[in-house]
């Protein structure tokens, strides 16, 4: 299963680097890579779960996870950023509005498939460290899909941020959006610092990208409604009344 997804996403990938013209790009990246292959489909696949939104990781985060987070991020942000002022180098600022969206889709898509759906199946069967290795690794090859990470030192890098990704993940409880907002400034600051090997940012990825948010939020809502609606409580109520019988 996670196999077939891995190449499914990043046969999505190469379509969508290929035939550039919007609608096309929208098609592959959005709907089939994103929608359809990192999110509607794990989400259908868990549908057996419990609770779903605790299976995935998604919770509110305490003082623990905010401590977490903070360390990645300064972690991961101060070694893209620091060397290069140091140097005098500039940061190109001005590349980040355009990023911002798309950027924002992306990573969900990307903590939502890798951490919370793959990273906590392979942990129910192999065992943490397997897990945090094996979820690094298919977060680093997906990008095969991309032109421009296609290098041997490319793809050992994108290993070493998705295992540190998913180590804040497993350290801060399996809390997704822990995972969530330790990759997306990472994700910024790589893109102002390599932006000619990402696909190329326009105000199309940012429409495109709002809309495809506005389907993840729509399905979130249905999902939390469907999740709290009184004929499923009253299953769940019963449930527990014929265990303890």
């Amino acid at each position: 299963m996670a196999s077939t997804l891995e190449v499914l996403l990043v046969l999505c990938i190469v379509c969508a680097n290929l035939l550039l013209k919007p609608i096309y790009y929208f098609c592959f990246y959005n709907v089939l890579y994103g929608l359809l292959f990192s999110f509607l489909i794990p989400f259908f696949l868990l549908r057996k779960e419990e609770n779903v939104f605790n299976f995935l990781g998604i919770k509110a985060p305490g003082k623990k996870q905010v401590f977490i987070l903070v360390v990645f991020i300064a972690f991961s942000i101060g070694g893209q950023i620091i060397p290069i002022v140091a140097k005098g180098g500039i940061i190109p600022w001005n590349l980040l509005p355009m990023g911002i969206v798309p950027l924002i889709m992306t990573t969900f898509f990307e903590e939502f498939l890798f951490r919370g759906f793959f990273q906590n199946n392979f942990e129910k069967e192999f065992g943490t460290i397997t897990a945090i290795l094996v979820s690094g690794l298919m977060f680093s090859l997906y990008h095969v899909g991309y032109p421009g990470f296609r290098t041997f030192e490319d793809i050992l890098l994108l290993f070493a941020v998705g295992i540190g990704v998913a180590a804040a993940y497993k350290l801060s409880g399996n809390n997704l959006i822990v995972a969530y907002f330790v990759n997306f400034p990472n994700a910024l600051v790589t893109y102002m610092l390599k932006f000619e090997q990402f696909p190329k940012m326009t105000m199309y990825s940012t429409m495109a990208g709002i809309v495809t948010l506005c389907i993840i939020v729509v399905v979130f809502i249905v999902l939390v409604r469907a999740n709290t609606s009184p004929n499923r409580s009253t299953r769940d109520i019963s449930s527990v009344r014929k265990t303890k019988a």
